[in-house]
């Protein structure tokens, strides 16, 4: 995956939509009902229809890292129910703090939807170079300062 790959969400899938995750989510895998709400263009509200305290912040990773990529295992494109690219949707989970320079997003674990058919996935990625805890906005800290973004 990578950004020429990503697809315009929003005529893929409703502001809402409900998606089934036959395996749940790691640390998860009781629930298989979550809720995709889109909150503004940039961030989505990811929650679980059976227990309302879980729930995560996501992002478009395309949006915020432009050389982000990764490769689907034909496994996992398999327990989804992917034939075709444009099926595809990706979302990170996000850790907000107080402090803009503090945002993270989790880069290692995207959560994978299929928008046709509503089932997701979350991977973990292997071997890569991503992180858990990558600065969502890098360039912040130099900007402030009166640095080269």
């Amino acid at each position: 995956m990578n950004p020429k790959h990503a697809i315009d969400e929003k005529e893929q899938y409703k502001t809402e939509s409900i998606f089934i995750f036959p395996k749940g989510l790691p640390g998860f895998e009781h629930l298989r009902e979550f809720k995709l709400q889109e909150h503004n263009e940039l961030f989505s509200i990811f929650s679980a229809v059976e227990e309302a305290g879980v729930s995560f912040i996501t992002v478009n990773p395309f949006d915020f890292v432009h050389d982000y990529e990764f490769e689907l295992s034909n496994d996992a494109l398999a327990d989804i129910d992917v034939t075709e690219r444009k099926q595809i949707a990706v979302r990170c989970i996000v850790t907000w703090h107080s402090n803009r320079e503090k945002i993270t997003v989790n880069l290692i674990a995207p959560i994978i939807f299929n928008t046709e058919n509503l089932k997701g996935k979350q991977i973990v990625l292997q071997s890569s170079e991503y992180t858990t805890k990558h600065a969502l906005w890098p360039d912040l800290k130099l900007a402030e300062q009166g640095g080269e973004a």
